[in-house]
């Protein structure tokens, strides 16, 4: 499995506060049964702001320390990036990261409880340019919890939504599993990462919830998920359904 939002590196952002802590993250993640982690540490969200060459110092570092415990878990460089008016400037002044540095899909993160004026010119500015928004956890955001056309119109655009492990097992409130199971059933959401940030909670493990998406929907759309997140490391297109409106989306099975 691959993870494509993970706060595993150490002491740059609120994720792993030490190096120990990032290999005990790795260690759990591996017998999860993931074998790939795309770092994201937060940036441009008004209390963090990563350097790119910090960021990829800091992936290298951790490779090694995982090499040295022999933990077969891949590292790659990415960010999770607070929506910016200046965002486009600073992608390609090489001042943003995106998922795997491919320069292909772009992990966006937004403000909970209000949306800034400029993020449809900034979504739509991606995508003219041929990089894929990936927005995350918005089951979280109670922007687009309370206004589900907004994500869908940016979906049928060309966007892609990244719902968190945590969501579908229940781990952030009711509120949060009904709405990523709505978005799920609405292929809203097309790719599943653990948002990680620590050992004992918001753990780095994707198995668990991949089961609960099986309750969901059927099997091969659960298979289309895994391919979503190898394809995101690799800077591949992506397997998307069309999304559907809520009249014909199944019934909520809570598990």
């Amino acid at each position: 499995m691959v993870d494509i939002h993970c706060h595993i590196l150490p002491g740059i952002d609120d994720g792993a506060k030490t190096s120990e802590e990032a290999v005990e993250m790795a260690r759990i993640a591996v017998s999860d049964g993931i074998t790939d982690i795309i770092a994201t540490p937060h940036t441009y969200d008004g209390l963090y702001s990563q350097r790119t060459e910090n960021v990829l110092k800091s992936v290298q570092d951790l490779q090694q320390a995982l090499g040295r415990e022999k933990i077969p878990v891949r590292i790659h460089p990415g960010s999770e990036v607070h929506v910016h008016s200046e965002l486009i400037d600073h992608l390609y002044s090489g001042q943003i990261l995106t998922l795997g540095n491919g320069m292909k899909h772009v992990l966006l993160e937004f403000p909970s409880v209000h949306f800034p004026l400029f993020s449809k010119r900034v979504v739509r500015q991606l995508l003219d340019r041929g990089i894929t928004p990936v927005i995350a956890h918005p089951e979280r955001i109670e922007v687009f919890r309370l206004n589900p056309s907004l994500l869908r119109e940016w979906i049928e655009q060309g966007a892609i939504g990244q719902v968190t492990a945590g969501s579908l097992l229940g781990l952030f409130g009711r509120t949060a599993r009904g709405c990523a199971i709505d978005f799920v059933q609405q292929h809203l959401v097309h790719v599943i990462a653990s948002d990680s940030h620590h050992v004992r909670s918001r753990r780095p493990e994707l198995s668990q919830a991949y089961k609960a998406l099986a309750t969901i929907i059927p099997e091969e759309e659960v298979e289309m998920f895994r391919y979503n997140a190898q394809a995101i490391l690799h800077g591949k297109a992506l397997q998307i359904l069309t999304p559907l409106t809520k009249s014909k989306q199944k019934r909520w099975i809570f598990f």
